[in-house]
């Protein structure tokens, strides 16, 4: 009976881990034509963009955020192979998110608490990601969430 409900288990995992693979596919799609298409609108606005800064940082922004689904692709894609999600595809995949709000923080409308925090975070997924990169590196497999 334990054998069923775990073949039933993952089938039904490969089927949603399939189709949240196509959604993000089809949003990363997306992503990028809008990405090229904010980029070719602020080309046509020259003038717009050289007074603006905000405007380029927008468009940063919109980047970062399709990287960071490319990222969750990955993980998707090592999950639908291994069956196993990969720690440090997950810790860099979120320093990559945070990036993207260090990239579109307004620092003149920011707490100070909030800096702070943002740091601390930064910090801590670079020293996890060393530690993993140093478990990897000495024959360690690094941990996998199941």
């Amino acid at each position: 009976m334990i054998e069923k409900l775990d073949g039933f288990a993952g089938r039904c995992e490969r089927l949603a881990v399939g189709a949240l693979i196509l959604l993000l596919i089809l949003t990363i799609l997306f992503g990028t034509g809008l990405v090229a298409w904010s980029l070719f609108d602020d080309l046509m606005h020259v003038e717009l963009l050289a007074a603006e800064p905000k405007v380029l940082f927008d468009t940063f922004g919109l980047f970062v955020a399709v990287l960071v689904g490319i990222e969750l692709l990955r993980i998707l894609r090592h999950l639908m192979q291994a069956h196993e999600i990969n720690t440090t595809l997950v810790v860099q995949t979120a320093l990559i998110a945070l990036c993207n709000k260090v990239i579109t923080l307004n620092l003149s409308d920011a707490k100070w608490t909030t800096i702070i925090a943002v740091a601390g975070l930064i910090l801590s997924l670079t020293m996890a990601t060393h530690v993993l990169q140093k478990e990897r590196s000495n024959g360690a497999a690094p941990p996998a969430a199941q």
